[in-house]
């Protein structure tokens, strides 16, 4: 027979004291499972205890967090789901459930168990839902420091640790609730920046209307604007812009569109608007580039480097010859 797990946990009376608190725990502890060792361990209350074969039945609400490992849960309203590291177990009042590590990797999970009219209300409103009993938290401070602070406290049993840890129990669900909300805010926002891109990169032959994109995920124009540049560093029509710049090298390079054609088909206001956004992004006209890009490998265009001309005699009666780049704003 293998080591029993590492554990601590105690389950704790209740006074009419405690219980006009709206919030109170009843029993809080530590389990270490290693892999290959015996599961569930044993010493715990008739009413808590469960075999895997049977399940379990609760009166109260628990708050099973993993931190470490992997297992298996399962209830009437989620079915069998897999679960591990970062992982939030709900268990509420009266619903079947069971659970366990993977044998072959164990866990390391803290838990709480709590009751009262606030639990209920959190139930009645749906903030904690039995359908939805494995949260996705990952491993957060918000929530594990309440946890370790309430053993802390459950272990001295201080004058008045009953009421603390009922807070820090609190602090448990709201630390889930926020970290929740922080996952799907995240997700939100990245669908937004990802969708914007896309619709972006599709119109970047033209002019994209940015409230469009904005009615169409039902946020404000604002709201699109900061989201977008919070996680690209870019306002939607600057990230537009360095598209059409990018698309404007690739057509000078590989086409032989004129200049003027590729600002009317890029949707500039005409050639001049072009070459003076183009050379403000690239240092150059858009003939230039064309012009380097085009040249012979090991050569480089006339520049602050380049070997000076020697002197030509010049024909009597005839100007020096106009030079070749002498348009501000070309056009081919």
């Amino acid at each position: 027979m293998s080591n029993p797990p590492i554990e601590y946990f105690r389950y704790l009376p209740t006074s009419d004291r405690d219980r006009q608190w709206g919030l109170y725990v009843v029993g809080a502890g530590y389990q270490r499972v290693l892999p290959g060792q015996d599961y569930p361990p044993r010493g715990h209350p008739k009413t808590h205890d469960f075999q895997w074969q049977r399940g379990r039945v609760l009166q109260e609400f628990q708050a099973v967090y993993i931190v470490a490992g992997e297992g298996v849960f399962e209830s009437k309203p989620t079915g069998r789901l897999a679960v591990g590291e970062g992982n939030v177990i709900l268990l509420f009042p009266g619903i079947w459930h069971r659970y366990a590590p993977v044998s072959e990797r164990g866990w390391d999970v803290y838990w709480m168990a709590f009751q009262g009219e606030d639990a209920q209300r959190l139930w009645q409103r749906e903030f904690l839902r039995p359908e939805q009993a494995v949260l996705e938290t990952g491993l957060d401070d918000t929530i594990l420091h309440p946890f370790t602070t309430m053993l802390d406290r459950i272990r001295s049993e201080r004058i008045g640790f009953q009421q603390l840890i009922a807070a820090d129990a609190l602090e448990i669900v709201a630390g889930v609730l926020a970290a929740l909300r922080r996952q799907r805010t995240s997700s939100h926002h990245t669908e937004v920046v990802r969708r914007t891109k896309m619709e972006l990169e599709k119109q970047s032959e033209g002019i994209p209307v940015i409230e469009d994109l904005a009615d169409d995920m039902h946020i404000s124009v604002s709201h699109l604007h900061h989201i977008f540049k919070e996680h690209t560093g870019l306002s939607p029509y600057q990230y537009h812009l360095q598209l059409k710049i990018q698309r404007a090298k690739e057509m000078l390079h590989d086409s032989g569109l004129h200049v003027k054609q590729i600002a009317r088909i890029l949707g500039f206001q005409d050639v001049y608007h072009f070459s003076k956004i183009f050379k403000r992004k690239t240092g150059v006209s858009p003939l230039k580039w064309r012009t380097a890009r085009q040249m012979p490998s090991g050569l480089q265009p006339p520049g602050k480097n380049a070997r000076p001309r020697s002197k030509k005699r010049e024909t009597k009666g005839k100007g020096p010859a106009p030079r070749a780049d002498s348009a501000s704003d070309p056009e081919e």
